[in-house]
């Protein structure tokens, strides 16, 4: 009794070493939160409802912030790269840049289009990576959507927003624990028989 109580005692001091081990490791510093920005675009057509290109931004700037971004004042100017077609397959470094993150665009996509000048309108997807701030480069998911301006003069308004969320632990941390609490519980059935 005495050597199959040494041998489950050695089997939960080596899972509960192993999650020890496991939790020391550091875990990804992901960028999570959300940002927002406002602004005007003008696009190669009249109307939102027909564009396929942004080819210029006019005064965009943060409209909101939550998490990692927040460090980032609503009001603060965002540099955006000069021209983008809604449809994208090839990445765009340096997309946009603002309070020290920049964004790579990795694709985007028209999800809704339609509508003529003055009720036309678009939104875009996509996918891209934000870096800057001592963040790891985190994957974010995009939506841009702009609506035709009352009058003709105006340049389109737009918005843009992001957000990422925590990156889940790959499990192996629950496994190993789960191991160890095994390894006890074996250990005090056989204890208790």
């Amino acid at each position: 009794m005495k050597n199959t109580f040494t041998k489950f005692a050695s089997v939960a001091v080596i899972a509960l070493a192993l999650v020890q081990t496991i939790q020391a490791t550091p875990i990804p510093n992901p960028v999570i939160g959300n940002i927002g920005f406002t602004g005007r675009a003008q696009f190669n057509t009249g109307s939102a409802g027909s564009a396929t290109e942004v080819l210029n931004w006019v005064a965009p700037a943060v409209n909101g912030t939550t998490g990692s971004f927040t460090t980032v004042a609503n009001g603060t100017s965002v540099n955006f790269s000069p021209a983008w077609f809604f449809v994208t397959t090839s990445p765009i470094a340096n997309f946009w840049s603002v309070g020290g993150f920049t964004f790579q665009l990795l694709s985007s996509s028209v999800t809704v289009q339609g509508g003529s000048y003055p009720n036309g309108f678009v939104v875009v997807n996509g996918t891209g990576l934000v870096s800057g701030n001592g963040y790891d480069t985190t994957a974010l998911s995009w939506s841009f959507t702009c609506q035709d301006p009352a009058t003709t003069s105006n340049p389109q308004t737009f918005t843009f927003s992001a957000s990422s969320a925590s990156l889940p632990d790959g499990g192996a941390t629950v496994a190993l624990l789960g191991i160890a609490l095994s390894g006890v519980g074996l250990l005090r059935k056989k204890l208790t028989a």
